[in-house]
């Protein structure tokens, strides 16, 4: 987690059950269904970068995923701003929300 200011909001009452109520109602990680794999979701994942904005940080959108997309390809988005393009089972690209 970043020194930013608004990454104290993860810690809070209010994130954690936002977090919690969006894992439960999305318990799989988006990027590796789209991959053809089921796993759990460890993380509610903003899909747009919120940039410390309280409407986009509370209000999403969201999306699961596990902790090893979060913190691998998820971030290498952010950071860079580029798509890593993915072959679905079915052999064509599977679609990534692209940061930015």
């Amino acid at each position: 987690m970043s020194s930013q200011p608004w990454s104290a909001w993860y810690k809070t009452w209010r994130w954690q059950k936002l977090r919690e109520r969006h894992l439960r109602a999305n318990p799989l990680c988006v990027m590796c269904q789209a991959e053809g794999r089921v796993t759990e979701a460890k993380v509610c994942d903003h899909i747009e970068p919120h940039k410390g904005d309280p409407e986009k940080f509370w209000n999403g959108p969201f999306q699961s995923l596990c902790k090893a997309h979060h913190d691998s390809d998820k971030q290498r988005l952010e950071k860079s701003g580029r798509r890593k393009v993915q072959i679905g089972t079915d052999g064509y690209p599977v679609s990534v929300t692209r940061a930015g």
